[in-house]
């Protein structure tokens, strides 16, 4: 029974719970296509822009930036849970961001984003 050393990160990755590929259900992922099944949910990626901010800097225009959250049900209340947030866009009111923020959709299931 000894002789057994493991980390929590690595037990992590070893069920596909951090492995640090980025997909957040992997072990569900192998286990459809080990049967030869498509997974119910694939991953896309937002691009975010935005035009028109209200300028609510004094000295300058405004520093805008983007989080997007998903609502996540737990048991009776909805709770907000960040999925991603872009990078500071300096002294602009219409910015175009360059990072993406990529989700899992999941089919046939109502997934608001915020």
């Amino acid at each position: 029974m000894g002789g057994c050393f493991s980390d929590v990160s690595g037990g992590k990755a070893a069920v596909g719970g951090g492995g640090g590929g980025g997909n957040v259900d992997e072990a569900v992922d192998y286990f459809y296509r080990s049967k030869g099944l498509q997974p119910l949910y694939t991953r896309i990626e937002l691009s975010l822009s935005a035009s028109k901010l209200r300028d609510l800097d004094i000295m300058s225009k405004s520093d805008p930036m983007a989080v997007v959250y998903v609502k996540k049900k737990s048991g009776i209340r909805e709770e907000l849970e960040e999925v991603g947030r872009t990078e500071v866009i300096m002294n602009n009111l219409n910015p175009m961001w360059i990072q993406k923020i990529n989700v899992a959709f999941h089919f046939e299931v109502v997934q608001p984003l915020m």
